[in-house]
């Protein structure tokens, strides 16, 4: 057997191996919905939130957006069991659920899910590179992980933002930078989980996505800052000053093992320079590390991360996979992989370490790939 063949035929046992444990994966996760989640399906979902922040624009003006006793109300109002908890994300995201107010909420609840499995699939379907049989196990792999079937479950809108990143590769990819500078700007419903890649974008030379991106995301700014006025925005100021004192928001972010302070200040800085260095690397060449380093750097840089915003890191391991990696990104990433997995046991430092190697693994420069193997399916997952 050649070197070729023998190759292949591992790629495909590679393949063959992740459909299985991706859909073991989705069993488990099938399973544990069924019987911890489903019951409180309605009442646990955050969409209940982002749901009752749209009423309360609707009903009592967006100055009154982040009134936290206007959505305290208006949650609590939707039936008996309904918890409430502030809303923290930006206008964006409101606009979006808007529409989903013309319907009841148990309707709107179910339209909700189903639009955030047709986003996570579009994320799939745009960004996973390989073969057929690569894509399928890349497609269970997704929805199997945790944090993503988690996300999906509690209605949490980090698979828009995957699908609106995911497009804007695929549109640069294509030549499109205006539009896929414009796909780039839904980042803002939920902007911290992406919040470097238009950095990113910009030093690595993508100049007209990086100014579609920057009009776009102007007009939503201006738009917002009219809507809300001086007192919403100072409503949100108090909130998210609040919200970075919380446990949960810090969890699983650089501020949780190292605590507040001047030393926060400081590992965000080195997290800037390696993502510029990484994208300043790759300068003129395609988007994928570009948007990969913005994405790991985002989550290392931000004080706000969920549980479920890891599923973002898969979509960097898929374009860092079509930008043909060296043999130990491979290897970060399946360990990567399996710490998200494990992410209730093994908590933030493991995973904050393996985002923080990736992304170092992206400034340092690439060695070329050997000359024989460029069309092989192990490095064709680069390729369209």
């Amino acid at each position: 057997m050649s070197v070729i063949q023998y190759l292949r035929a591992r790629t495909k046992l590679w393949g063959a191996a992740g459909l299985w444990a991706g859909t073991l994966l989705i069993a488990f996760d099938l399973y544990a919905a069924a019987v911890t989640y489903i019951p409180q399906y309605r009442v646990r979902n955050d969409f209940r939130l982002i749901y009752g922040a749209a009423l309360t624009a609707l009903r009592h003006g967006y100055s009154h957006l982040y009134d936290l006793s206007a959505q305290k109300a208006t949650v609590e109002g939707l039936g008996a069991g309904f918890y409430w908890s502030p809303f923290l994300n930006p206008p964006p995201l409101v606009w979006l659920a808007t529409p989903f107010t013309l319907v009841p909420f148990n309707v709107a609840i179910v339209l909700w899910t189903v639009f955030l499995l047709v986003a996570a699939v579009l994320a799939w379907y745009v960004a996973a590179p390989g073969g057929w049989l690569t894509r399928a196990a890349h497609l269970a792999l997704w929805l199997g992980v945790f944090p993503v079937a988690f996300g999906l479950m509690v209605g949490q809108p980090v698979a828009l933002v995957a699908a609106a990143v995911a497009a804007s590769w695929w549109l640069a990819d294509r030549n499109h930078p205006v539009l896929a500078g414009l796909a780039l700007s839904v980042i803002a419903i939920k902007p911290q989980v992406a919040l470097l890649i238009p950095l990113c974008l910009l030093v690595s030379g993508h100049t007209r996505m990086f100014g579609s991106w920057l009009v776009a995301t102007g007009l939503m700014v201006l738009v917002a800052l009219a809507a809300l006025g001086p007192d919403g925005m100072h409503r949100y100021s108090d909130v998210l000053s609040l919200a970075s004192q919380w446990e949960p928001t810090r969890r699983y972010a650089v501020a949780g093992p190292l605590g507040l302070g001047p030393q926060i200040y400081a590992v965000q800085a080195i997290v800037v320079v390696a993502a510029v260095v990484a994208a300043w690397r790759h300068r003129h060449a395609g988007a994928e590390v570009p948007i990969a380093a913005g994405i790991t750097a985002s989550l290392l840089f931000t004080p706000y991360v969920g549980f479920q915003d890891f599923a973002m890191l898969v979509v960097a391991g898929w374009l860092a996979l079509r930008a043909q990696p060296s043999p130990w990104q491979v290897g970060l990433l399946v360990v990567g992989y399996a710490l998200l997995e494990l992410a209730l046991l093994v908590l933030a430092i493991p995973i904050l370490l393996a985002e923080a190697a990736f992304l170092i693994s992206l400034a340092l420069p690439a060695a070329k790939p050997p000359r024989d193997l460029h069309e092989l399916p192990v490095v064709a997952w680069s390729r369209r």
